[in-house]
């Protein structure tokens, strides 16, 4: 017994000293052990007039990553068999976002995502989320939104509040939502 708790001894001082033995391994395992994933995201409103083809108002909402988004993303990560991300969410609720959330305060409409893209190079830890609110669809006075991987209920990835954004009958609305995953 003696033996092995001197062996485990003698191999935790080797790492101590091998981790140690230059100020960049130093700062390189303090670095691990600090660093941590964050995952952020912002969304972008277009609003266009179906008949005339103007922009009406445009702008960008930031968001909350919610815990069960994390929760997700780490269900991915795992590569366990979870659905994708395919919807969006609008709504009409104006509680600030929180961690727990898991539903929209008052959903309006939902809809399938039109796409989903993973970015190359420098931005290969950005995924972007498109959604379109065709004239006549998700119409009404918008003032929350979130992402889903279901057309009803479902996992929130994140959700964003904002001032009132007035989706009117003759316009279309198209929502991008960046996701971010940085350290």
């Amino acid at each position: 017994m003696r033996t092995r708790v001197l062996g485990w001894c003698a191999f935790w001082l080797q790492a101590a000293w091998l981790i140690c033995s230059s100020w960049a391994n130093v700062k390189s395992a303090f670095a691990g052990i600090s660093e941590g994933i964050s995952p952020i995201g912002r969304v972008h409103f277009l609003f266009v007039n179906e008949e005339t083809g103007a922009i009406r108002d445009c702008g960008w909402s930031p968001n909350l990553v919610v815990t069960t988004g994390k929760n997700h993303i780490a269900d991915q990560l795992a590569g366990r068999q979870q659905a994708q991300m395919s919807h969006m969410a609008i709504g009409t609720g104006t509680t600030t976002p929180v961690a727990a959330n898991t539903a929209l305060e008052t959903e309006l409409d939902r809809n399938a995502l039109d796409s989903r893209t993973q970015g190359t190079g420098a931005d290969a830890n950005k995924v972007t989320y498109i959604c379109t609110w065709p004239a006549g669809d998700g119409t009404g006075a918008i003032t929350e939104a979130a992402i889903f991987n279901s057309a009803s209920a479902g996992q929130m990835l994140c959700r964003s509040v904002f001032a009132v954004k007035n989706k009117e009958a003759g316009e279309s609305m198209v929502q991008t939502w960046i996701l971010t995953v940085s350290a």
